[in-house]
């Protein structure tokens, strides 16, 4: 009789120490994630599917429209417009990388100056432009040629960021449905 009164506190013991493993490994998954992450941010910043444990933005708007959603991103929208280069980011496919409203605001005197000059502007917007998608093998090679025809070096830091050029790559990119927007924070100027 004794054995039956205490199966059910038995079970429930079990119960009770078999959800406490799983809320453990539940919780060390979590933790674990964004240090696994940082091994594969090279790729992961341009390929969603490289990291798939890293948080991505993800629009079902084209690149224009998700960058004119964002008021951060005023003063390059602004200047994409004035360059006529804004609707060509509706449709085809590319990697844009995009400076703050704070990137532009940092601009000495003397460059924004150069930068305001129309042949200027459409020179440094389209060295922002990459045209398709950036791969492994660009992360790997150093470089990629922009919608400008300059290069873009594109490398990986000691601290597992990406350095375009000599900005930084900030995280999480936002995936569009024409193209991946990664936000920098610097403007960046051809050679």
């Amino acid at each position: 009789m004794l054995a039956k009164k205490n199966k059910p506190k038995v079970i429930k013991k079990r119960l009770q120490r078999l959800l406490l493993i799983i809320g453990i490994a539940g919780a060390s998954t979590l933790i674990t994630i964004p240090v696994l992450a940082k091994y594969y941010r090279p790729y992961s910043l341009f390929q969603p599917t490289a990291s798939r444990g890293y948080p991505y933005r993800n629009s079902t708007r084209s690149i224009a429209a998700t960058l004119a959603q964002d008021t951060k991103y005023a003063n390059l929208v602004h200047g994409l417009k004035k360059a006529g280069i804004f609707d060509k980011l509706k449709t085809g496919r590319f990697t844009v990388f995009a400076p703050t409203n704070a990137a532009f605001h940092a601009l000495s005197a003397d460059q924004f100056k150069q930068y305001s000059i129309r042949e200027n502007r459409i020179k440094v917007l389209n060295y922002h432009i990459v045209p398709g998608d950036i791969t492994n093998k660009d992360v790997d090679k150093g470089s990629k040629i922009t919608l400008e025809g300059s290069p873009i070096k594109i490398n990986p830091d000691d601290n597992g960021y990406v350095k375009i050029n000599n900005a930084n790559g900030k995280h999480p990119s936002i995936v569009t449905k024409n193209g991946v927007i990664v936000e920098i924070d610097r403007v960046l100027f051809p050679n």
